[in-house]
């Protein structure tokens, strides 16, 4: 049990190493655990990393809760870097479900799979509430005993049936095994923050013409921590958390240590700042939800003068955008710049920074330069090529306008004009012709924009997405009425026949539409704000609420 391997650890480090819980369990009887706390020949190795930072590099976070469980101090234990298991979980954002992306349907699967009582604080925190009345005492009704027991069976008989069900699919599988994950990465943050001292020291940086701004808090100082990143000092578990995108980590953080709202790095950026910089948008909504907090936040300016619009111009930590094409990347910036510019003072937007004597839109221009010429060459390129396509499918459909399927008789009425297949086949013929010359036209008026930053905030991307739009409905009523051409000329035929027609002829747009689906969501994403101004403006607009989306936001220090 004491014995040590050349590294300095014992049978129980390395179980703790790769995760084996149970090992751990067995490993840790009453006599290993000393005034509730491990004895040292199990706490660090040679190089200095805890029994506990180890479990976290490791992702095994269910051997991390059960390890800070049975010994409270680990979670305030710094390695020989000086950083504690928080700042390194703050490192891991593959670690919460904020930072794991998921297709629709892994979403929908990741919901509805269960997670066991057992081992899932964060939602069976009721459930556990009730638990401990009972047991103190204050709870002892039969009714409530009962109601709990009946609630755990049916959590157990939930969990049987999907383990049964799902056995042998390694897709859920892996889906279950993320969320199981997340949930035990969430239970240890929550219990490593309560337990952060981080917090008692004296935060002082030099902010805005030489003066000392920090949080002061009483209480023991304790070792500073530093991640480098580029220049930038990132060495408080919250920014680095902020940086990565953990909004559980932030949330839970903000709500047990409301001083955190006054948290300076060394070059004077707060929270808010670090959101933009590394454009962290559910935490700059998260934080901006709160008004006292955003507006306590937005007043910030760092010792290089910028406030939080300058961070949005300066895309130094920020290169690729996530949407298609560098025409959506630059509209991605020039939205985060406008929203970010409703938070600040109207007058910080004339404030030049003190590196490059520039006020934020100057900065914005010139950092964004390369960008603008790429934008301008991809929506060139683009517009051409779809004009060409829509020019080409109304050249088609123009054609078949005058050459009726079945011909016509001696006084140029055309033989299937009383048949329902020729009326379909005339609806979608003028649709295709409408629906692609208002397209080439769309596409037209975009090669004929100056293409200045005004136009890829709004004018450009709304033209992409209509173009777009009837370029699919011109080849989508091309191909329907191709079909119904085809359904004329055999209707005699066997009804086999006719079905594999209609396959054929679907299958075309079938496969134009899957390609291009994610491009045209993102053509759509791009304009929701103006779909949703306009609904606003004409109820009618959005009677169906297909645009309209209200989202739910809970107060920053709501309890959970």
């Amino acid at each position: 049990m004491l014995m040590k391997n050349k590294f300095g650890e014992t049978p129980l480090f390395r179980a703790a190493a790769f995760g084996r819980t149970k090992i751990v369990k067995y490993l840790t009887p009453p006599a290993q655990i000393v005034n509730d706390e491990l004895l040292l020949v199990h706490r660090q190795r040679n190089d200095g990393q805890s029994i506990l930072h180890v479990a976290v590099l490791g992702e095994n976070f269910e051997t991390a809760v059960l390890l800070l469980e049975l010994d409270k101090s680990l979670g305030r234990l710094p390695d020989s870097r000086g950083k504690t298991c928080l700042g390194l979980l703050a490192e891991i954002p593959s670690a919460f479900k904020s930072g794991h992306s998921m297709s629709i349907f892994s979403r929908y699967l990741y919901m509805c799979l269960p997670v066991e009582d057992e081992c899932d604080e964060a939602i069976n925190e009721d459930t556990s509430r009730v638990w401990e009345a009972m047991e103190s005492g204050r709870k002892r009704n039969t009714n409530s005993r009962f109601s709990y027991h009946v609630h755990r069976v049916l959590e157990w008989i939930n969990g049987s049936i999907c383990r049964l069900s799902f056995k042998g699919w390694p897709m859920v599988e892996r889906i279950w095994e993320n969320k199981r994950k997340h949930k035990f990465a969430l239970q240890l943050a929550k219990m490593l923050i309560r337990s952060d001292v981080s917090w008692d020291q004296d935060i002082t940086v030099q902010g805005l013409y030489g003066a000392r701004i920090g949080c002061p808090v009483s209480g023991p100082a304790t070792r500073r921590r530093k991640v480098e990143d580029k220049g930038v000092d990132l060495w408080h578990p919250l920014l680095t958390a902020t940086k990565t995108g953990i909004l559980e980590v932030v949330y839970e953080m903000l709500r047990e240590h409301p001083q955190s709202v006054d948290l300076l790095n060394e070059k004077g950026q707060n929270v808010l700042h670090v959101a933009i910089m590394y454009r962290r948008k559910d935490i700059f909504q998260f934080i901006k939800s709160n008004r006292i907090i955003s507006n306590r936040m937005s007043f910030g300016i760092d010792k290089d003068g910028y406030t939080l619009l300058h961070q949005v111009a300066d895309n130094t930590h920020y290169s690729v955008g996530s949407k298609h094409g560098p025409a959506l990347q630059l509209h991605e910036e020039l939205k985060w710049f406008a929203r970010v510019e409703k938070v600040i003072p109207s007058y910080y937007a004339k404030l030049p920074d003190f590196k490059h004597k520039m006020t934020a839109e100057e900065l914005f221009k010139d950092t964004h330069k390369d960008q603008l010429r790429d934008a301008q060459q991809w929506v060139k390129e683009t517009s051409q090529s779809c004009s060409a396509v829509a020019v080409l499918v109304a050249t088609i459909v123009f054609a078949a306008a005058y050459t009726v399927p079945g011909g016509s008789n001696d006084k140029g009425i055309p033989i299937f004009l009383h048949k329902n297949f020729f009326l379909f086949f005339t609806i979608m013929d003028v649709i295709a012709l409408a629906s692609s010359l208002t397209s080439v036209v769309m596409f037209l008026s975009i090669l004929t924009s100056p293409f200045d930053y005004e136009d890829f905030r709004n004018s450009i991307p709304r033209k992409l997405t209509l173009g777009f739009t009837l370029l699919f409905f011109s080849v989508m009523a091309t191909m329907l009425a191709f079909a119904a051409t085809i359904l004329l000329i055999v209707q005699s035929e066997k009804q086999l026949t006719a079905g594999l027609i209609s396959i054929a002829a679907f299958f075309p747009v079938s496969v134009f539409a899957l390609m291009q689906f994610r491009l045209h969501a993102a053509f759509m994403h791009s304009t929701k704000g103006i779909r949703k101004a306009m609904s606003r403006s004409l109820p009618w607009f959005g009677a169906p609420l297909l645009f309209r989306k209200r989202k739910q936001r809970r107060d920053l220090f709501q309890k959970k």
